[in-house]
Protein backbone atom coordinates (compact mmCIF):
# COMPACT_ATOMS: atom_id res chain seq x y z
CA UNK A 1 0.00 0.00 0.00
CA UNK A 2 1.08 3.36 -1.04
CA UNK A 3 0.57 6.32 1.78
CA UNK A 4 -0.54 9.93 0.45
CA UNK A 5 2.21 12.06 -0.40
CA UNK A 6 4.83 9.28 -0.25
CA UNK A 7 7.26 9.10 -3.28
CA UNK A 8 6.91 6.87 -5.52
CA UNK A 9 10.21 5.15 -5.37
CA UNK A 10 8.24 3.29 -2.36
CA UNK A 11 6.73 1.09 -4.81
CA UNK A 12 9.72 -0.24 -6.83
CA UNK A 13 10.85 -1.18 -3.23
CA UNK A 14 14.19 2.23 -2.90
CA UNK A 15 13.07 1.79 1.04
CA UNK A 16 13.92 -1.65 1.55
CA UNK A 17 16.79 -2.45 3.83
CA UNK A 18 19.87 -3.20 2.43
CA UNK A 19 19.18 -7.16 2.50
CA UNK A 20 17.29 -6.53 -0.15
CA UNK A 21 19.27 -5.06 -2.38
CA UNK A 22 22.38 -7.16 -2.46
CA UNK A 23 25.34 -5.12 -2.92
CA UNK A 24 23.47 -2.17 -3.61
CA UNK A 25 24.50 0.99 -1.02
CA UNK A 26 22.30 1.96 2.11
CA UNK A 27 21.32 5.48 1.65
CA UNK A 28 20.49 7.92 4.35
CA UNK A 29 16.66 7.31 4.42
CA UNK A 30 17.16 3.18 4.72
CA UNK A 31 19.25 3.74 7.85
CA UNK A 32 16.80 6.02 9.23
CA UNK A 33 13.76 3.71 8.28
CA UNK A 34 15.57 0.14 9.35
CA UNK A 35 14.97 2.21 12.85
CA UNK A 36 11.92 4.43 12.91
CA UNK A 37 10.13 2.20 10.00
CA UNK A 38 8.69 3.55 7.31
CA UNK A 39 7.18 7.43 6.99
CA UNK A 40 3.56 8.53 6.67
CA UNK A 41 4.75 10.83 3.84
CA UNK A 42 8.12 11.07 2.78
CA UNK A 43 9.49 12.77 -1.00
CA UNK A 44 11.57 15.13 -2.71
CA UNK A 45 10.73 18.44 -1.94
CA UNK A 46 12.93 20.29 -4.47
CA UNK A 47 14.68 18.50 -7.09
CA UNK A 48 17.56 20.86 -7.84
CA UNK A 49 18.87 20.61 -4.28
CA UNK A 50 17.94 17.82 -3.61
CA UNK A 51 16.41 17.99 -0.52
CA UNK A 52 14.48 15.02 0.63
CA UNK A 53 11.59 15.19 3.67
CA UNK A 54 9.90 12.66 5.76
CA UNK A 55 6.98 12.75 8.31
CA UNK A 56 6.70 10.43 11.16
CA UNK A 57 4.32 9.81 13.63
CA UNK A 58 5.87 7.78 16.44
CA UNK A 59 4.72 6.48 19.68
CA UNK A 60 6.83 6.03 22.83
CA UNK A 61 10.58 4.90 22.24
CA UNK A 62 13.58 4.94 23.20
CA UNK A 63 15.77 4.00 20.73
CA UNK A 64 19.72 4.53 19.67
CA UNK A 65 20.07 6.25 16.28
CA UNK A 66 23.19 5.70 14.18
CA UNK A 67 24.61 8.17 11.84
CA UNK A 68 23.25 8.35 8.83
CA UNK A 69 26.34 9.79 6.79
CA UNK A 70 24.32 13.24 5.76
CA UNK A 71 23.43 16.25 7.77
CA UNK A 72 19.59 15.96 8.70
CA UNK A 73 17.25 18.64 9.96
CA UNK A 74 14.53 17.62 12.59
CA UNK A 75 11.44 19.88 13.08
CA UNK A 76 9.03 18.74 16.04
CA UNK A 77 5.23 19.91 14.92
CA UNK A 78 3.75 18.01 17.84
CA UNK A 79 3.97 15.84 20.97
CA UNK A 80 5.46 15.46 23.68
CA UNK A 81 8.72 16.57 25.05
CA UNK A 82 11.45 15.10 23.25
CA UNK A 83 15.12 13.90 25.55
CA UNK A 84 18.38 13.10 23.41
CA UNK A 85 20.89 11.51 25.39
CA UNK A 86 21.72 8.99 27.89
CA UNK A 87 20.66 8.92 31.28
CA UNK A 88 24.32 9.69 32.02
CA UNK A 89 24.80 12.17 29.51
CA UNK A 90 21.60 14.20 28.48
CA UNK A 91 22.32 16.77 25.92
CA UNK A 92 18.99 18.71 25.20
CA UNK A 93 15.30 18.29 25.31
CA UNK A 94 12.82 20.02 22.88
CA UNK A 95 9.29 20.74 22.48
CA UNK A 96 7.00 20.99 19.38
CA UNK A 97 8.27 23.72 17.43
CA UNK A 98 11.84 23.14 17.63
CA UNK A 99 14.06 21.96 15.65
CA UNK A 100 17.52 20.21 15.29
CA UNK A 101 19.94 20.07 12.79
CA UNK A 102 22.12 17.06 13.37
CA UNK A 103 26.05 16.44 12.18
CA UNK A 104 26.58 13.34 9.45
CA UNK A 105 28.22 11.56 11.36
CA UNK A 106 26.47 11.80 15.26
CA UNK A 107 24.93 9.13 16.67
CA UNK A 108 22.07 10.17 18.96
CA UNK A 109 19.38 8.03 21.47
CA UNK A 110 15.92 9.35 22.00
CA UNK A 111 13.85 9.12 24.63
CA UNK A 112 10.20 10.40 24.84
CA UNK A 113 7.00 9.23 26.43
CA UNK A 114 3.68 9.43 24.58
CA UNK A 115 3.39 10.15 20.89
CA UNK A 116 5.49 12.65 18.50
CA UNK A 117 4.98 14.16 15.43
CA UNK A 118 7.98 15.16 13.35
CA UNK A 119 10.05 15.61 9.96
CA UNK A 120 13.33 14.67 8.87
CA UNK A 121 15.03 16.24 6.37
CA UNK A 122 18.03 15.09 4.64
CA UNK A 123 20.48 17.82 3.68
CA UNK A 124 22.49 16.90 0.35
CA UNK A 125 26.29 16.59 0.25
CA UNK A 126 27.18 19.71 -1.03
CA UNK A 127 29.46 22.68 0.26
CA UNK A 128 28.69 26.10 -1.89
CA UNK A 129 26.73 28.56 -0.86
CA UNK A 130 23.96 27.99 2.28
CA UNK A 131 24.99 24.80 2.40
CA UNK A 132 28.38 25.37 3.48
CA UNK A 133 27.19 27.43 6.26
CA UNK A 134 25.45 24.50 7.79
CA UNK A 135 28.35 22.26 7.39
CA UNK A 136 30.59 25.24 9.34
CA UNK A 137 27.85 25.30 11.97
CA UNK A 138 28.07 21.37 12.56
CA UNK A 139 31.71 21.58 12.40
CA UNK A 140 31.97 23.69 15.95
CA UNK A 141 30.47 20.51 17.46
CA UNK A 142 29.61 16.98 16.86
CA UNK A 143 26.36 17.13 18.73
CA UNK A 144 23.11 18.41 18.04
CA UNK A 145 22.45 21.76 17.17
CA UNK A 146 18.60 22.66 18.91
CA UNK A 147 17.18 26.32 18.28
CA UNK A 148 13.32 27.35 17.99
CA UNK A 149 12.30 29.42 15.13
CA UNK A 150 9.46 30.00 14.29
CA UNK A 151 9.86 30.26 10.42
CA UNK A 152 12.21 27.30 9.99
CA UNK A 153 9.45 25.39 11.53
CA UNK A 154 6.23 27.21 9.48
CA UNK A 155 8.29 26.36 6.49
CA UNK A 156 9.20 22.97 7.26
CA UNK A 157 4.97 22.56 8.31
CA UNK A 158 4.19 23.73 4.86
CA UNK A 159 6.54 22.08 2.64
CA UNK A 160 5.41 18.54 4.32
CA UNK A 161 1.59 19.60 4.00
CA UNK A 162 2.31 20.43 0.26
CA UNK A 163 4.31 16.68 -0.11
CA UNK A 164 1.34 15.52 1.04
CA UNK A 165 -0.64 16.64 -1.96
CA UNK A 166 1.43 13.95 -4.47
CA UNK A 167 0.96 15.14 -7.92
CA UNK A 168 -1.08 18.32 -6.78
CA UNK A 169 2.23 19.77 -5.00
CA UNK A 170 3.32 22.96 -6.38
CA UNK A 171 7.20 21.85 -6.93
CA UNK A 172 8.14 25.50 -7.78
CA UNK A 173 6.66 26.84 -4.57
CA UNK A 174 8.28 23.76 -2.21
CA UNK A 175 11.72 24.75 -4.13
CA UNK A 176 11.58 28.39 -3.09
CA UNK A 177 10.33 27.77 0.33
CA UNK A 178 13.01 25.11 0.91
CA UNK A 179 15.75 27.98 0.25
CA UNK A 180 14.41 30.13 2.55
CA UNK A 181 13.68 27.22 5.55
CA UNK A 182 17.79 26.33 4.78
CA UNK A 183 18.74 30.00 4.83
CA UNK A 184 16.50 30.71 7.94
CA UNK A 185 18.15 27.82 9.49
CA UNK A 186 21.96 29.35 9.07
CA UNK A 187 20.31 32.46 10.85
CA UNK A 188 18.88 31.03 13.14
CA UNK A 189 22.33 29.00 14.60
CA UNK A 190 24.37 31.84 13.54
CA UNK A 191 22.29 34.48 16.36
CA UNK A 192 22.30 31.33 18.95
CA UNK A 193 26.01 31.14 18.50
CA UNK A 194 26.63 34.92 18.83
CA UNK A 195 24.93 34.46 22.01
CA UNK A 196 21.53 36.80 21.61
CA UNK A 197 19.05 36.18 23.99
CA UNK A 198 16.77 33.32 22.77
CA UNK A 199 13.43 34.32 24.34
CA UNK A 200 11.70 30.63 23.45
CA UNK A 201 14.61 28.95 25.91
CA UNK A 202 13.95 31.40 28.52
CA UNK A 203 9.93 30.84 28.65
CA UNK A 204 9.84 26.91 27.98
CA UNK A 205 10.28 26.32 31.51
CA UNK A 206 7.57 29.18 32.19
CA UNK A 207 5.07 27.41 30.22
CA UNK A 208 5.74 23.70 31.02
CA UNK A 209 2.86 23.13 33.54
CA UNK A 210 0.58 24.97 30.87
CA UNK A 211 1.13 22.57 28.47
CA UNK A 212 0.82 19.90 30.48
CA UNK A 213 -2.11 21.50 31.58
CA UNK A 214 -3.28 21.09 28.59
CA UNK A 215 -2.49 17.68 26.96
CA UNK A 216 -4.09 16.56 30.26
CA UNK A 217 -7.81 18.23 29.52
CA UNK A 218 -8.05 18.13 25.87
CA UNK A 219 -11.86 17.10 26.45
CA UNK A 220 -12.61 20.14 28.16
CA UNK A 221 -12.42 24.13 27.87
CA UNK A 222 -8.63 25.26 27.02
CA UNK A 223 -9.46 28.58 25.64
CA UNK A 224 -7.12 31.95 26.19
CA UNK A 225 -8.55 33.19 28.97
CA UNK A 226 -8.45 29.85 30.81
CA UNK A 227 -4.92 29.28 29.87
CA UNK A 228 -4.00 32.61 30.51
CA UNK A 229 -5.61 32.07 34.18
CA UNK A 230 -3.55 28.77 34.71
CA UNK A 231 -0.39 30.93 33.66
CA UNK A 232 -1.07 33.74 36.19
CA UNK A 233 -0.88 36.44 33.07
CA UNK A 234 -3.83 38.64 30.96
CA UNK A 235 -4.54 36.89 28.17
CA UNK A 236 -2.63 39.13 25.87
CA UNK A 237 0.29 38.49 27.97
CA UNK A 238 -0.16 35.25 27.54
CA UNK A 239 -0.51 35.23 23.98
CA UNK A 240 2.58 36.98 23.33
CA UNK A 241 4.72 34.91 26.21
CA UNK A 242 3.61 31.67 24.35
CA UNK A 243 3.77 33.09 20.65
CA UNK A 244 7.48 33.78 21.48
CA UNK A 245 8.16 30.74 23.40
CA UNK A 246 6.60 28.01 21.27
CA UNK A 247 7.22 29.86 18.01
CA UNK A 248 2.92 29.30 17.30
CA UNK A 249 0.07 30.20 18.42
CA UNK A 250 -2.05 28.93 21.64
CA UNK A 251 -5.00 27.89 20.24
CA UNK A 252 -2.99 26.27 17.04
CA UNK A 253 -0.92 24.27 19.57
CA UNK A 254 -4.03 22.85 21.08
CA UNK A 255 -5.81 21.65 17.97
CA UNK A 256 -2.09 20.26 17.33
CA UNK A 257 -2.64 18.17 20.65
CA UNK A 258 -6.04 17.48 19.90
CA UNK A 259 -5.26 15.59 16.61
CA UNK A 260 -2.45 14.11 17.91
CA UNK A 261 -4.48 12.39 20.48
CA UNK A 262 -7.03 11.33 17.93
CA UNK A 263 -4.33 9.55 15.74
CA UNK A 264 -3.61 8.06 18.33
CA UNK A 265 -6.75 7.05 19.66
CA UNK A 266 -7.39 5.90 15.61
CA UNK A 267 -4.94 3.74 15.61
CA UNK A 268 -4.77 1.99 19.03
CA UNK A 269 -8.58 1.62 19.56
CA UNK A 270 -11.52 0.90 17.91
CA UNK A 271 -13.64 3.51 19.43
CA UNK A 272 -16.32 5.11 17.23
CA UNK A 273 -15.11 8.40 15.54
CA UNK A 274 -17.35 10.38 17.22
CA UNK A 275 -16.33 9.28 20.84
CA UNK A 276 -12.85 10.06 19.89
CA UNK A 277 -14.14 13.56 18.80
CA UNK A 278 -15.56 14.48 22.37
CA UNK A 279 -12.51 12.85 23.88
CA UNK A 280 -10.13 15.21 22.29
CA UNK A 281 -12.18 18.09 22.35
CA UNK A 282 -13.88 18.60 19.71
CA UNK A 283 -17.45 19.53 19.41
CA UNK A 284 -18.95 16.82 16.55
CA UNK A 285 -17.56 14.47 14.10
CA UNK A 286 -17.74 16.95 11.71
CA UNK A 287 -15.93 18.92 13.64
CA UNK A 288 -12.67 16.34 13.49
CA UNK A 289 -13.32 15.48 10.16
CA UNK A 290 -12.95 19.14 9.17
CA UNK A 291 -10.26 19.74 11.14
CA UNK A 292 -8.25 16.14 10.85
CA UNK A 293 -8.38 16.85 6.79
CA UNK A 294 -7.18 20.07 6.92
CA UNK A 295 -4.22 19.15 8.65
CA UNK A 296 -3.25 15.72 7.10
CA UNK A 297 -5.37 15.44 3.94
CA UNK A 298 -6.61 12.41 4.69
CA UNK A 299 -9.98 11.98 7.12
CA UNK A 300 -9.89 9.99 10.24
CA UNK A 301 -11.96 6.65 8.80
CA UNK A 302 -9.19 6.48 5.97
CA UNK A 303 -6.54 7.42 8.63
CA UNK A 304 -7.87 4.64 10.62
CA UNK A 305 -8.20 1.81 7.67
CA UNK A 306 -4.94 3.08 6.87
CA UNK A 307 -3.53 1.75 10.27
CA UNK A 308 -5.50 -1.44 10.30
CA UNK A 309 -7.93 -1.04 13.02
CA UNK A 310 -11.14 -2.69 12.04
CA UNK A 311 -13.84 -0.23 13.50
CA UNK A 312 -14.61 2.68 12.03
Amino acid sequence: MVLPGIDNSLEKGAYLSKSAHQGAPVTPQQKVHEVLGLPMVGGLVCNQMPLYAERYFLHETDLDMPPVGVMTLLTQFGGSRVEEGTDETSRLSTLPSMSMLMPAHCATHWRYSGSVDFAVFYIPERSDGVFGQLLECCARTQAPLAFSDALVSAAARQLLDELNMGKQADQGFMARLAAVMLEQVCRALRLQTLGSINPPHIQLARLQSVVAYMREHLAEDLSIHQLATRAGVSPAHFRRLFDNAMGIAPHRYVMNLRLEHARELLMQTDLPILHVALACGFSSQSHLTAAFKTAHGTTPAQFRARSGVGRG
